[in-house]
């Protein structure tokens, strides 16, 4: 066999292994690389619309190693927006990627291989919550109406750096088009809080109030509301918080029902998750089968099948946590006293707000040996929970855990309080918080029996 026929014969072999690969990783996406800064266990989070209707899941937990080395490789069976720390990403089947990511500095990430250009763009998309545009009130002008123009400014720019972006798919660039729009939209909504408390004055000494902001804002609102009603923008974050002004506008009637549904849905899943009760979940069937979109109402009866499979008067779940010397330890190890676990982090304002009345709540049974108090924080890592705890000078049971060991109790939001009785049973999976006058009461019924 002559050179030219052994070289072409084996190209045809690399390019049918290569296409085979790619078939079979065409449903997947790889991640490898290094993470900064992160805890033992991380999570690559559902950023869509799903993120909080569906039951939580474990298929996308990475462990690095010491180095904070890691490989993930998880189904996609389309593209679809996540979060790993503070970035934001698009990732869609066959991506195969090599990232550094650290989660003080969103900034300064790194992608490489495909799907990279998407993900490098990515890392300048702002934070909803910071008022997006606004950067946390940072771009508040001394007028309302100078705040308006820098942040039509600032959308514009971020236009600009979307349209020289190459290899990206036509649905990835309308997506974040669209995304451009919603942020623009967020950011004007934001006036009303950052405007007042940033206080900025006219050289008169004129301070502006909400209502001069949202004065100044309302009428370019309405004109960039009109025709956005569009259920596909819904798996971005700052669509969803602004889509239930949008549809309050034209649009067409099928994607305002779509998104309307969302809404809906997303109410009902949280209302769903403050009961532990198998019988008033139970109540729940007819509500979800009232939700008109197929896709919502089957995400919720998952939900309710989770939430029904454990609760209320069920065996507790185990788990393990560690203890301010670092040493693991089993909440079963509190078995046969009525145990109280408030679930809190340093990042969450209403649990900080908490912590005097739980340490009241301590000091009221402290000469009672059946009853245990377990601080149990979810912070990503032991250094600010400790000193949290030296600060406050806390005593008694401080615990330290990480959220993904804690999916029979589908903890989504805190604060949160898990209560379970003498003999090891759920007693309340979203007990009353240390504040309210209904704890003392509860607590005092389990002792009984």
């Amino acid at each position: 066999m002559n050179l030219i026929k052994r070289t072409t014969i084996f190209c045809v072999i690399i390019f049918a292994f290569n296409t085979a690969f790619a078939q079979k990783d065409k449903g997947f996406v790889t991640l490898k690389g290094q993470l900064k800064n992160f805890s033992n266990q991380v999570e690559v989070e559902d950023l869509s619309e799903f993120q909080y209707l569906l039951p939580p899941t474990a298929e996308r937990i990475i462990v690095p190693d010491a180095n904070g080395n890691f490989s993930i490789r998880f189904k996609a069976s389309s593209p679809n927006y996540y979060r790993l720390g503070r970035n934001s990403m698009y990732l869609s089947p066959g991506d195969n990627l090599e990232v550094f990511i650290d989660k003080s500095n969103p900034k300064l990430a790194s992608f490489k291989g495909l799907g990279a250009e998407a993900n490098i763009y990515m890392q300048g998309t702002p934070f909803p919550k910071g008022g997006s545009y606004l950067e946390a009130g940072r771009l508040i002008k001394d007028t309302p109406e100078e705040t308006i123009a820098a942040i039509e400014a600032a959308a514009a720019a971020r236009k600009k750096e979307l349209d020289v972006v190459a290899k990206i798919s036509p649905e990835f660039r309308r997506l974040e088009t669209a995304r451009i729009k919603a942020d623009l939209i967020n950011s004007l909504y934001s006036m009303r809080s950052y405007g007042p408390m940033k206080k900025k004055a006219k050289t008169d000494g004129t301070v502006y109030t909400a209502d001069d902001y949202v004065k100044a804002y309302e009428a370019r609102v309405k004109e960039l509301n009109q025709d956005f009603a569009d259920a596909s923008f819904m798996k971005m974050t700052v669509y969803r918080d602004i889509a239930d002004e949008v549809v309050k506008q034209e649009g067409k009637a099928d994607q305002v029902q779509l998104i309307k549904d969302w809404y809906k849905t997303d109410a009902l899943v949280r209302e769903m998750q403050k009961h532990s009760d198998k019988q008033e979940l139970s109540l729940f069937v007819p509500k979800i089968a009232a939700i008109q979109t197929p896709l919502y109402s089957n995400a919720a009866k998952q939900m309710l099948q989770n939430l029904m499979a454990f609760g209320k008067n069920d065996p507790a779940v185990d788990f393990t946590a560690i203890d301010l010397a670092g040493k693991p330890v089993k909440l079963s190890s509190l078995k046969g006293k009525v145990i109280y676990v408030d679930l809190w982090a340093t990042w969450c304002g209403p649990c900080m707000q908490e912590m005097p009345y739980f340490e009241k709540l301590k000091e009221k049974y402290k000469n009672n040996p059946n009853v245990a108090f377990v601080s149990l924080s979810i912070d990503d890592g032991p250094e600010v929970w400790k000193k949290s705890v030296k600060d406050r000078n806390a005593a008694g049971i401080q615990w330290q855990i990480n959220r993904s060991k804690l999916d029979a109790y589908n903890i989504v939001g805190i604060p949160r309080v898990l209560l379970f009785d003498k003999t090891f049973k759920v007693a309340d999976m979203n007990a009353p918080a240390p504040s309210e006058a209904a704890t003392i009461k509860l607590i005092d019924e389990l002792l009984q029996i």
